[in-house]
Protein backbone atom coordinates (compact mmCIF):
# COMPACT_ATOMS: atom_id res chain seq x y z
CA UNK A 1 0.00 0.00 0.00
CA UNK A 2 2.91 2.25 0.96
CA UNK A 3 4.50 1.89 -2.69
CA UNK A 4 1.35 2.67 -4.47
CA UNK A 5 0.77 5.73 -2.34
CA UNK A 6 4.55 7.03 -3.01
CA UNK A 7 3.82 5.97 -6.74
CA UNK A 8 0.64 8.63 -7.12
CA UNK A 9 2.60 11.08 -5.33
CA UNK A 10 5.62 10.65 -7.76
CA UNK A 11 3.64 11.00 -10.53
CA UNK A 12 1.52 13.52 -9.37
CA UNK A 13 4.44 15.72 -8.75
CA UNK A 14 5.99 14.83 -12.10
CA UNK A 15 2.92 16.11 -13.89
CA UNK A 16 3.34 19.61 -13.16
CA UNK A 17 5.23 22.01 -15.07
CA UNK A 18 6.60 25.54 -14.55
CA UNK A 19 6.30 27.94 -17.08
CA UNK A 20 7.47 31.45 -16.68
CA UNK A 21 6.96 34.44 -18.21
CA UNK A 22 8.12 38.16 -18.47
CA UNK A 23 4.94 40.50 -18.21
CA UNK A 24 4.65 44.10 -19.70
CA UNK A 25 1.68 46.27 -19.41
CA UNK A 26 -0.68 48.81 -17.13
CA UNK A 27 -3.06 49.78 -15.04
CA UNK A 28 -6.30 50.09 -16.59
CA UNK A 29 -7.62 53.93 -16.15
CA UNK A 30 -11.09 53.47 -14.81
CA UNK A 31 -10.96 53.17 -11.40
CA UNK A 32 -12.24 50.37 -9.18
CA UNK A 33 -12.92 50.63 -5.21
CA UNK A 34 -10.71 48.84 -3.41
CA UNK A 35 -9.33 47.49 -6.53
CA UNK A 36 -6.87 47.56 -9.21
CA UNK A 37 -7.14 46.24 -13.07
CA UNK A 38 -4.09 45.51 -15.19
CA UNK A 39 -3.71 44.24 -18.47
CA UNK A 40 -0.62 42.71 -19.21
CA UNK A 41 1.14 41.34 -22.07
CA UNK A 42 2.93 37.91 -21.49
CA UNK A 43 6.04 36.47 -22.58
CA UNK A 44 8.25 33.56 -22.77
CA UNK A 45 6.84 29.90 -22.24
CA UNK A 46 2.90 31.20 -22.37
CA UNK A 47 3.18 34.26 -24.55
CA UNK A 48 -0.25 36.19 -24.87
CA UNK A 49 -2.46 38.57 -23.06
CA UNK A 50 -3.33 38.66 -19.25
CA UNK A 51 -6.28 40.73 -17.53
CA UNK A 52 -5.63 40.64 -13.78
CA UNK A 53 -7.80 42.22 -11.15
CA UNK A 54 -6.84 42.36 -7.64
CA UNK A 55 -8.87 43.60 -4.93
CA UNK A 56 -7.30 44.87 -1.56
CA UNK A 57 -7.79 46.29 1.14
CA UNK A 58 -4.85 48.74 2.41
CA UNK A 59 -1.48 47.23 1.11
CA UNK A 60 -3.13 43.54 1.69
CA UNK A 61 -4.69 41.51 -2.05
CA UNK A 62 -7.57 39.65 -0.53
CA UNK A 63 -9.41 38.18 -3.84
CA UNK A 64 -9.37 38.99 -7.22
CA UNK A 65 -9.39 37.05 -10.45
CA UNK A 66 -6.89 35.79 -13.62
CA UNK A 67 -7.46 35.31 -17.14
CA UNK A 68 -4.60 34.59 -19.69
CA UNK A 69 -5.31 34.10 -23.25
CA UNK A 70 -2.03 31.90 -24.71
CA UNK A 71 -1.05 32.65 -28.03
CA UNK A 72 1.35 30.98 -30.12
CA UNK A 73 5.06 31.55 -30.07
CA UNK A 74 5.58 34.27 -32.79
CA UNK A 75 2.20 35.31 -32.94
CA UNK A 76 0.73 38.04 -35.45
CA UNK A 77 -2.33 39.87 -36.34
CA UNK A 78 -3.66 36.18 -38.06
CA UNK A 79 -3.06 34.14 -35.16
CA UNK A 80 -5.38 31.92 -33.36
CA UNK A 81 -5.09 31.38 -29.79
CA UNK A 82 -4.01 28.42 -28.15
CA UNK A 83 -6.22 28.40 -25.23
CA UNK A 84 -7.38 29.95 -22.00
CA UNK A 85 -6.28 29.89 -18.34
CA UNK A 86 -8.63 31.00 -15.75
CA UNK A 87 -8.05 31.00 -12.64
CA UNK A 88 -8.40 33.54 -8.81
CA UNK A 89 -6.39 35.74 -7.13
CA UNK A 90 -5.68 35.12 -3.01
CA UNK A 91 -3.21 37.12 -1.55
CA UNK A 92 -0.19 39.01 -2.31
CA UNK A 93 0.87 43.01 -1.42
CA UNK A 94 0.70 46.17 -3.40
CA UNK A 95 2.31 49.54 -2.62
CA UNK A 96 0.28 52.70 -4.73
CA UNK A 97 1.63 56.02 -5.84
CA UNK A 98 0.26 59.40 -3.65
CA UNK A 99 -2.33 59.42 -6.89
CA UNK A 100 -3.16 56.02 -6.30
CA UNK A 101 -1.77 54.10 -8.74
CA UNK A 102 0.19 50.99 -8.67
CA UNK A 103 3.70 51.39 -7.81
CA UNK A 104 4.15 47.27 -7.18
CA UNK A 105 2.36 44.26 -6.82
CA UNK A 106 4.61 41.43 -5.21
CA UNK A 107 3.54 37.63 -4.33
CA UNK A 108 -0.09 38.00 -5.77
CA UNK A 109 -0.90 34.52 -5.59
CA UNK A 110 -2.87 32.83 -8.50
CA UNK A 111 -5.03 29.75 -8.24
CA UNK A 112 -5.69 28.02 -12.00
CA UNK A 113 -9.50 26.23 -11.96
CA UNK A 114 -10.05 25.71 -15.43
CA UNK A 115 -8.27 25.99 -18.62
CA UNK A 116 -9.67 26.20 -22.30
CA UNK A 117 -8.35 24.79 -26.09
CA UNK A 118 -4.75 23.43 -25.48
CA UNK A 119 -5.38 23.90 -21.80
CA UNK A 120 -8.88 21.89 -21.61
CA UNK A 121 -7.59 19.81 -19.24
CA UNK A 122 -6.09 21.69 -16.48
CA UNK A 123 -8.31 21.65 -13.42
CA UNK A 124 -5.81 23.29 -10.83
CA UNK A 125 -2.89 24.91 -10.44
CA UNK A 126 -0.81 27.65 -8.91
CA UNK A 127 1.36 30.76 -9.64
CA UNK A 128 2.56 34.27 -8.60
CA UNK A 129 2.52 37.26 -10.01
CA UNK A 130 5.28 40.29 -9.00
CA UNK A 131 5.50 43.45 -11.17
CA UNK A 132 7.17 46.87 -10.86
CA UNK A 133 6.65 50.52 -12.27
CA UNK A 134 8.53 52.07 -14.67
CA UNK A 135 10.39 54.79 -12.98
CA UNK A 136 10.84 56.70 -16.30
CA UNK A 137 7.77 56.01 -17.10
CA UNK A 138 5.20 54.77 -14.18
CA UNK A 139 2.20 54.13 -16.31
CA UNK A 140 4.51 50.86 -17.40
CA UNK A 141 4.45 48.16 -15.16
CA UNK A 142 6.89 45.15 -15.98
CA UNK A 143 7.28 41.80 -14.18
CA UNK A 144 6.74 38.27 -14.31
CA UNK A 145 4.62 35.40 -13.61
CA UNK A 146 5.32 32.11 -12.82
CA UNK A 147 2.73 29.13 -13.20
CA UNK A 148 2.48 25.37 -12.15
CA UNK A 149 0.26 23.05 -13.38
Amino acid sequence: MTQVLMALILAFLVSLATYNDSLQGSQTAAPEAEGIALNLTAGGDLPGMSKVKLQRVGQNVTGGSFRLTVLPQNADATSSERGELVGTISGGTVALTTEGTLSSAAGVQITIQSGTGEFASVTSGSGTISVTANGENPSQLSGTLVLNF
